[in-house]
């Protein structure tokens, strides 16, 4: 429970990342409502996800796990869009939350710069870096209702659909047992790490 744990250890670093990583759900849910409205699907300017409001975005159960965990989720984006385009919509989003970890640790390292004074701030947003870092692995996953699972039911095949079908079926104790598995055997981390790796690159070659 790290997270948690950096609210009696540094209390503004815990809020400002809480606000940050929920900011970045918000940022997931724009990449994916702007895609599927550059496709003229109507559902998401229907339904308010191309605005920054975040009781469109927000999910209150979604909201209490990142506090306590680290880890939330929005409200599901809308969309009526199958075959490669969909798969794409459903893919923004863990783009979004790439996006969002790589201006939230360009700004801790920038922060640094200030010395002790902005120290909090500059743990805030890097702890929020690395949460979104982490949702951008796990929302991969081709486990209802994430992303990866809605790229199986935009191209997949009738039998993986009816297996998403299946998955979802166990709700929540399905999706926490399969993330465990995923854990335990190393995949998710793998994931996380190379997404890391891939950031570090960029910061890399900006020469940051």
């Amino acid at each position: 429970m790290f997270f948690f744990e950096l609210l009696g250890r540094d209390p503004l670093a815990y809020l400002v990342a809480l606000a940050a990583g929920a900011f970045g759900l918000v940022v997931h849910n724009l990449f994916q409502a702007y895609l599927a409205d550059r496709y003229r699907d109507g559902e998401p300017r229907r339904y308010g996800f191309l605005t920054v409001e975040p009781r469109v975005h927000l999910d209150a159960l979604g909201l209490l796990f990142l506090a306590l965990l680290g880890f939330g989720f929005p409200r599901l984006v809308p969309w009526r869009l199958f075959g490669p385009r969909g798969a794409q919509v459903a893919l923004m989003g863990p783009l979004g939350f790439f996006v969002a970890a790589f201006f939230y640790i360009l700004l801790a390292r920038l922060l640094e710069f200030l010395g002790p004074a902005a120290s909090s701030l500059a743990l805030g947003m890097q702890v929020a870096g690395s949460l979104m870092i982490g949702h951008a692995a796990v929302f991969l996953f081709p486990v209802p209702p994430l992303d990866g699972a809605r790229v199986v039911y935009a191209v997949g095949s009738p039998e993986a659909r009816r297996f998403m079908d299946q998955l979802q079926s166990y709700g929540f104790v399905g999706f926490f047992l399969i993330f465990l598995v995923l854990n335990l055997t190393g995949i998710l981390p793998a994931i996380r790490a190379g997404l890391s790796g891939l950031l570090n690159a960029l910061f890399a070659a900006m020469g940051l």
